[in-house]
């Protein structure tokens, strides 16, 4: 097949999202605030024809064509697991600063999602695969960490991560420590694995997402607000919505409190008073921290949320 298009990738995912609705996986934490209207399960509804089942039927069969191992293969390569395979190139490659390892956590979501709304256990077959050596590479580390990044040098993200931990902190809007938007990328991996467990009910999924939450929880706790705020400059993904998506899957309160360690006061903070303080910023580094805030206020009420 033609090397992995990005762009290309992005349009699969969200025309394999058509028609999201509430996931199959039972939560321990509902809604608190009721909902204007509620979506159908994927589980559901089935797609008989028509343009929609036409392009579903393409997006299978794209799913089935790529490669888990190539996208594996730099989670492995940090790790110091031999690669299965030769990895994916572009943003995902394994050479020098990129985003490696997020094509991966998409794909998870995407064939989590396709499961779902198609039944066929092929898609469950690719979900429980890529949790299988996911896990494999997590246990390997043993902290929790489970990510592929490195920095232009070949440092490992975890190293780099210490450095945060540490309280040096070097960021700009796409730049943390060296490493390209890290959170943005693990994200990806976090919200693979929520999908992989709520929508197959792959109950490791959710013990491997609780072993990185905890990771993560560790990398901030001794940072001080300033510290954090300063590392929130860099471009961060959805971290506070996935962390209250795992308080709604574990009711485990940890997660909420470390979701709000991702609220980015110099963008929030504005939007609150009803200051338009968005022109000139990156609407893709924006959005997910508006819907952090959307998701946590329907699972806990929390006004400041809801503001």
């Amino acid at each position: 097949m033609s090397p992995l298009n990005r762009t290309r990738f992005g349009q699969v995912i969200v025309l394999a999202c058509v028609g999201l609705a509430s996931f199959v996986g039972a939560g321990q934490i509902t809604n608190v605030i009721p909902d204007a209207a509620r979506p159908l399960p994927l589980t559901a509804v089935r797609l008989m024809g028509g343009p929609l089942k036409h392009a579903q039927n393409l997006i299978g069969r794209y799913l089935l064509e790529l490669e888990p191992d190539r996208m594996l293969a730099g989670y492995r390569l940090r790790t110091g697991l031999e690669p299965k395979a030769q990895p994916y190139g572009g943003w995902d490659s394994v050479k020098g600063k990129q985003l490696t390892g997020h094509i991966a956590g998409h794909y998870l979501s995407a064939v989590s999602l396709m499961y779902a709304a198609t039944g066929d256990p092929r898609f469950k077959e690719r979900a429980d695969y890529l949790v299988k050596e996911l896990k494999e590479v997590q246990d390997k580390r043993g902290t929790g960490y489970l990510g592929a990044i490195t920095d232009n040098s070949g440092t490992d993200g975890a190293a780099l991560f210490g450095q945060v931990a540490a309280g040096d902190i070097r960021s700009s809007s796409f730049d943390l420590n060296g490493m390209w938007s890290p959170w943005y990328t693990l994200h990806k991996t976090f919200a693979g694995l929520r999908d992989a467990y709520r929508y197959t009910g792959n109950r490791t999924a959710l013990e491997i997402e609780i072993k990185f939450a905890e990771w993560a929880d560790r990398i901030l706790s001794k940072l001080d607000d300033a510290k954090i705020q300063k590392m929130l400059n860099t471009e961060f993904g959805g971290m506070n919505e996935v962390l209250a998506d795992l308080y709604a899957d574990t009711g485990d309160t940890r997660w909420v409190v470390l979701s709000h360690r991702f609220d980015h006061r110099a963008v929030i903070e504005p939007l609150k008073r009803g200051e338009d303080c968005l022109a000139g910023l990156h609407g893709n580094t924006q959005v997910p921290k508006l819907l952090g805030h959307i998701v946590r206020y329907a699972y806990t009420g929390d006004d400041t949320d809801g503001a």
